[in-house]
C-alpha cells in the first residue's frame, strides 16, 4: 500500500473527535452487530505497507478480545503479528467504522489459523452517508467505460453506486489513479434502465489483498456536472437494486 493510500485511512485529527466512540460496551455492539452481519474487514499494517480482506470470528467484551480470521499467506501474517499497530476498517449499518489495536498473536479458532487481537480502546463511526449507496451485482457486473486517448477507452466495474456517486474497481496496474484526479465524459451502463454520461472526480483510493493473494483498487469516484435527468436514471436503478434485494432475503 502506498504512503498515498495510506494517508487516505484517516481523516483530520479535528473531525474524527466528533465521530470518536469510547464506551467499551457501544464498541462492543458496534463489533458483534458487523460480525453478524458478515461484514467485510479491511486490516492495514506494517507502517501502512501491507492490508488483507478478513472478517470478525469472535468479540469477547467480557474478556476483551476479538479474533478475525488469518490470510492464507503465512508471511503476510508473520508481518501483520509483528506490527506495532493494526488498523481495521468496516461497516456497521452501512456507516464506515476504523479501530485501531497495538498487538495481535496467531491462534487456532475452530481448527483453522486466526488472529487473536485486544478490544480497541476507541473506535470512529463516521457520519451516514449524505446519499445512500446500493451494491451492485457482483454476478452482473454494472460496467463504466473511461474514454482514453488515441481513441482507446478502459472498462471497469462498479461496486456502488448513489446519487452522489460511485465506487469503481478492475483498474489495470499501470493505470494512474490520483485523488482530484477527474475522469471526463465516463459512460455508465445501467442495465434495463439506461446509460449516463458523466465527468467522475476520484476522492479516494484503498488498496487491499484478496485471500488468494491478488491485489485489488477501490476507487470512491465523485459526481461532476450530472447532467440533467440523470439523477432520476440512477435513482430508478437503486430501486431496482433494492427491490432485487428484498426479493432474495423474502
Amino acid at each position: 500500500m502506498t504512503p498515498r493510500t495510506q494517508s487516505l485511512l484517516k481523516q483530520p485529527a479535528d473531525d474524527e473527535a466528533r465521530f470518536q466512540i469510547h464506551s467499551k460496551v457501544e464498541i462492543g455492539f458496534i463489533l458483534r452487530s458487523a460480525m453478524q452481519s458478515g461484514e467485510m474487514v479491511s486490516a492495514h499494517f506494517n507502517e501502512g505497507r501491507d492490508s488483507m480482506v478478513t472478517a470478525l470470528l469472535v468479540v469477547d467484551t467480557t474478556n476483551g478480545f476479538c479474533v478475525v480470521d488469518a490470510a492464507k499467506d503465512d508471511s503476510l501474517n508473520a508481518r501483520l503479528v509483528a506490527s506495532s499497530r493494526i488498523s481495521f476498517v468496516s461497516r456497521q449499518d452501512k456507516i464506515k467504522i476504523r479501530w485501531e489495536v497495538p498487538r495481535a498473536k496467531l491462534v487456532e479458532f475452530e481448527g483453522q489459523p486466526a488472529l487473536r487481537t485486544p478490544m480497541p480502546e476507541s473506535l470512529l463511526k463516521f457520519q451516514r452517508r449524505e446519499f445512500f449507496r446500493a451494491e451492485t451485482p457482483v454476478m452482473r457486473p454494472v460496467k463504466c467505460v473511461i474514454p482514453l486517448p488515441e481513441s482507446r477507452r478502459l472498462e471497469v466495474n462498479l461496486f456502488d453506486i448513489s446519487l452522489g456517486g460511485v465506487g469503481l474497481t478492475g483498474f489495470p496496474d499501470s493505470f494512474a489513479l490520483d485523488v482530484s484526479q477527474e475522469l471526463k465524459g465516463c459512460s455508465i451502463i445501467l442495465p434495463e434502465v439506461g446509460v449516463i454520461t458523466v465527468s467522475l472526480q476520484i476522492r479516494n483510493v484503498t488498496e487491499t489483498i484478496l485471500k488468494d493473494g491478488r491485489v485489488t483498487r477501490r476507487v470512491g469516484c465523485m459526481f461532476v456536472g450530472l447532467p440533467p435527468g440523470s439523477d432520476t436514471v440512477i435513482q430508478r436503478y437503486i430501486i431496482r437494486l433494492e427491490r432485487e434485494r428484498r426479493a432474495k432475503l423474502s
